[in-house]
């Protein structure tokens, strides 16, 4: 697994290359910084807390809990699989997860 907190290589570079125009601001440049910060803190938050929870459940031999949080971490990733593209005064940064 990734570092929880590493940013995407491939983001890094699209924040550069949004820095290095004239036309756009820090303010910019700071908020889809910080906005793919809290995206990825938020999913990977999410997927660890998960599981650790499906571990809980195995530990306690919970089946039904086993097969609602593995379909929950199933969705999870499913609904991250094919990235995410966050917005900011016409400037576009897309994130990968995983």
């Amino acid at each position: 697994m990734k570092e929880p907190f590493a940013i995407d290589k491939n983001v890094l570079k699209q924040l550069q290359i949004i820095n290095s125009l004239e036309v756009r601001t820090d303010l910019t440049v700071q908020s889809l910084y910080a906005r793919a910060v809290l995206a990825y803190s938020s999913y990977y938050f999410k997927e660890h807390y998960l599981r650790k929870q499906i571990d809980l459940a195995l530990e306690h031999l919970d089946k039904e809990q086993f097969h609602i949080l593995s379909s929950e971490l199933s969705s999870h990733i499913e609904r991250h699989k094919y990235g995410k593209t966050i917005s900011e005064n016409g400037y576009n940064l897309f994130l990968t997860f995983h």
